[in-house]
């Protein structure tokens, strides 16, 4: 009886009988226990009776193999190569086992062979190539397809290949001359090309070499659109966004883009913190395309980078004394906004930068009228918007600000019990923790805190985990809790822009109860009161002291990244780069490291 017996890897099957098939199985399960040797022996009958059998020579091979009797499994593969018309493949397996026996000449000399059976066919140096890289011989590897490509006079072939191979060996500019080459035939094969690169662009020194190279290809083929997208994309990697926003132009005019390309970069380089190049990009689609289909959310683009550029340079609409400052980001924001509401009164973001405008008026502005105004309008022309969601929590936080509390707490009510989920939902939620907590109810303040979700990674999760631990670390000494509530108190005071009198009612706590639970609160709120009045190398002092003085605090960082900031606006840069260093060495685990890390090279000057 005859039976077909299928081996992993093989071509074809092969005929043995039913007796020949039970012993393989056997030996099977012998190499799957590691009992090599019993394997071999069976192995080499099995070949032995049918040296034919492709499935038992690849077996008795890879058991020669796995007991580094290497010696042996040459010999065998000898056999095939002399019974065999075709014997390139052998020729690179035999290659293979003598570089593992350690004869790298004679395994050279096999792969070399191997190549000249067919010098004028890809196949054959793709075939050594594999067995190359296999055993990592990288170098080796591009010799031989950079030696095919010549030889078959095609300098087209193997460049995805070759690519991998120079970044494997750190040769990165030559990976992206390959890539370049495979661009140069299909410019579909963009995405294909950053997907390759991403994974070797480690280093400021990979990325400049490939930058370079890259900057070479445009030259050469400047209407070659993949060429500049390549190299723009190379060098937001390199966070050069400035250089890249000259590339995107190029392609806008190139191209007759109408300002999209502008638009799109606009919105990466939002998203990697360039908020001067992404405010200049929206700028630039406005100026050159003021009736293109990317017009509207350019100009919503230019004015949140406005915000996002005055948010970073540390900008106010009123000095520390309550006089107004001179124009800046802020009030170009504000405008931007304004202009927007008469150019597109129909867009779809019309609610959305109505509701952004009463946020300005409120937080920025302090004119809690118009803020009023504006969010009502919102919330009554817009009910079923996102938009309208984010004012009715903005005239929550307004009525905390005018002392309306059961207002604020009928807002946020409504807010969560319409949301349930979400970012906003979590933000009304941690809004009513903290009414209770002003008010005093610091049950139903833990109540609401521990209802949250947990995710560290966003500012409403770290501040409720603030409270929590504020909560548990500060209840009495006494029932009625009379520090924590005389510190609610402050904190709503705080709020409400009365800063003289929490500030002078703080003074009072901190003097009855230094010693209390809630000393480093009343640290850190002191640090927050004296730069409000004015008061900023006080507020510094205290803010650099805080680490010192409670070295566990849970507000260890903040209040170094507190301090720093102020140094930045009001000592130097270099005090502030100084304090900002601490952070990083002191406290590498805090959440706020990105931030310091942005803070750092914005001072350095490296994103201006």
């Amino acid at each position: 009886m005859c039976l077909i017996l299928l081996g992993s890897g093989t071509a074809s099957a092969q005929n043995v009988d039913e007796s020949q098939v039970g012993r393989f199985q056997l030996a099977e399960s012998f190499l799957r226990a590691a009992q090599y040797e019993r394997a071999i022996g069976m192995l080499e009958d099995l070949y032995a009776e049918s040296p034919g059998t492709h499935v038992f020579y690849e077996r008795l091979r890879q058991a020669y193999e796995n007991v580094k009797r290497y010696d042996a499994a040459i010999a065998l593969v000898d056999q095939k190569i002399a019974s065999e018309s075709a014997p390139t493949s052998f020729y690179v397996e035999k290659a293979r086992l003598l570089f593992l026996k350690g004869d790298e000449a004679g395994a050279r000399a096999q792969w070399h062979r191997a190549i000249e059976t067919n010098p004028s066919s890809p196949s054959v140096y793709l075939l050594v190539y594999r067995s190359l890289f296999q055993l990592r011989l990288f170098d080796y590897a591009i010799e031989v397809l950079e030696d095919g490509r010549a030889a078959i006079d095609n300098e087209t072939l193997f460049q995805t290949d070759l690519a991998q191979l120079y970044n494997l060996t750190s040769q990165h500019g030559k990976a992206v001359e390959k890539y370049l080459e495979l661009l140069a035939l299909n410019q579909n094969q963009l995405n294909y090309v950053k997907t390759q690169l991403s994974g070797f662009l480690s280093t400021p020194e990979s990325i400049e070499e490939s930058i370079g190279i890259a900057q070479t290809g445009v030259a050469n083929d400047p209407l070659n659109r993949s060429y500049r997208e390549l190299l723009a994309w190379l060098l937001v990697e390199g966070d050069d966004y400035r250089e890249a926003l000259e590339v995107y132009r190029g392609i806008d005019r190139l191209d007759r883009e109408e300002g999209r390309i502008l638009f799109s970069f606009g919105l990466i380089a939002a998203d990697g913190g360039a908020y001067d190049v992404a405010l200049e990009s929206f700028d630039e689609v406005l100026s050159r395309y003021p009736e293109g289909v990317s017009a509207p959310e350019a100009m919503r683009g230019l004015a949140m980078m406005q915000e996002k550029w005055a948010e970073t340079l540390g900008e106010t609409v009123f000095d520390i004394a309550g006089n107004r400052q001179e124009r800046n980001h802020w009030d170009e924001a504000l405008e931007t906004y304004q202009r927007f509401l008469i150019e597109f009164p129909q867009h779809a973001q019309f609610p959305d930068v109505l509701r952004r405008i009463g946020s300005l008026q409120q937080d920025v502005f302090f004119d809690l009228n118009a803020a009023e105004t504006v969010l009502k309008e919102v919330v009554g022309r817009y009910p079923q918007t996102e938009a309208a969601n984010q004012a009715a929590y903005d005239m929550g936080r307004l009525s905390v600000t005018q002392n309306r509390l059961e207002d604020a707490r009928i807002q946020f009510s409504r807010l969560l019990t319409r949301l349930r989920t979400g970012d906003l939902a979590e933000l009304a939620r941690y809004a009513l923790a903290r009414l209770h907590f002003y008010q005093g109810d610091f049950e139903a303040a833990d109540s609401f805190t521990r209802a949250m979700q947990e995710n560290t990674s966003t500012d409403t999760a770290n501040d409720a985990i603030t409270m929590k631990v504020m909560l548990i670390e500060s209840m009495g000494p006494d029932s009625l809790n009379t520090p924590l509530r005389r510190f609610a108190r402050i904190q709503l005071l705080t709020r409400q822009r009365g800063y003289d009198v929490a500030l002078h009612q703080l003074d009072d706590l901190m003097e009855e109860f230094g010693q209390h639970a809630l000393a480093d609160d009343m640290l850190m709120q002191k640090a927050n009161l004296l730069a409000r009045t004015g008061q900023v190398e006080d507020a510094i002092d205290n803010y650099l002291q805080l680490p010192l003085i409670h070295p566990s605090s849970f507000y260890g960082a903040r209040s170094l990244v507190e301090a720093a900031a102020l140094q930045a606006r009001f000592v130097s840069s270099e005090k502030a780069l100084e304090t900002y260093q601490r952070v990083l060495l002191e406290f590498p685990g805090s959440l706020l490291i990105p931030q310091v890390r942005e803070s750092i090279r914005l001072l350095r000057g490296d994103e201006v």
